[in-house]
């Protein structure tokens, strides 16, 4: 019972941070303040592309660890197979225009769409567990990009403010997506996932 209690309550509470960082600006600047006191000594202790590692390395661990133990794989995989056969087997049917087939298919359906509805939920769980964490972070990255002298030397651009686009998203997007994906790798082949 306190286990349920408990994966309800992260779950409600990632879910309440998404939308409340869609419709309150008050909203989004409370979660930074939440998380400020942890995360300014770390920002006056290091330059902020390290700090954005940091924060990144972080997040992609605990958020791969949430995936491995909230996720069942092998589950995962073996409901991605059947659906990926049955979406290619049905293609073929109807390329062929054998409705024979297709009608044999129409009966599966029901039960594939329901397997993909599974499939979906077994991914969406964890990340609204991560985004207890995530948000809050993200949201105080943000008020820091509003500081003036958040500027950086970069390759190719020379110094830039940290929230200058770069390929549309502000380039502390586009650094902590980086620095996530390429450590999540790491941590999924450490995890064996």
């Amino acid at each position: 019972m306190p286990k349920r209690f408990i994966s309800r309550f992260f779950l409600s509470l990632g879910i309440v941070f998404f939308v409340g960082i869609l419709i309150s600006d008050s909203f989004r600047k409370e979660l930074a303040n939440l998380v400020a006191p942890f995360l300014d000594p770390l920002a006056e202790a290091l330059p902020v592309y390290q700090v954005i590692l940091v924060l990144a390395i972080i997040t992609a661990s605990y958020s791969t660890l949430i995936q491995k133990f909230t996720v069942d794989t092998k589950k995962l995989k073996e409901i991605q197979k059947k659906v990926m056969e049955f979406q290619k087997e049905y293609m073929e049917a109807t390329k062929q225009d054998n409705k024979f087939k297709l009608k044999q298919m129409e009966e599966q359906k029901a039960e594939i769409q329901q397997m993909q509805s599974e499939m979906m939920g077994m991914q969406f769980k964890p990340m609204f567990y991560t985004m207890v964490v995530t948000l809050p972070i993200f949201m105080w990255l943000y008020a820091l990009t509003k500081s003036e002298n958040m500027v950086i030397t970069v390759p190719f651009s020379g110094q830039i403010h940290i929230a200058d686009p770069v390929l549309f998203f502000p380039w502390w997007i586009v650094w902590y997506l980086l620095c996530s994906i390429a450590v999540g790798q790491i941590i999924r082949k450490l995890a064996k996932m």
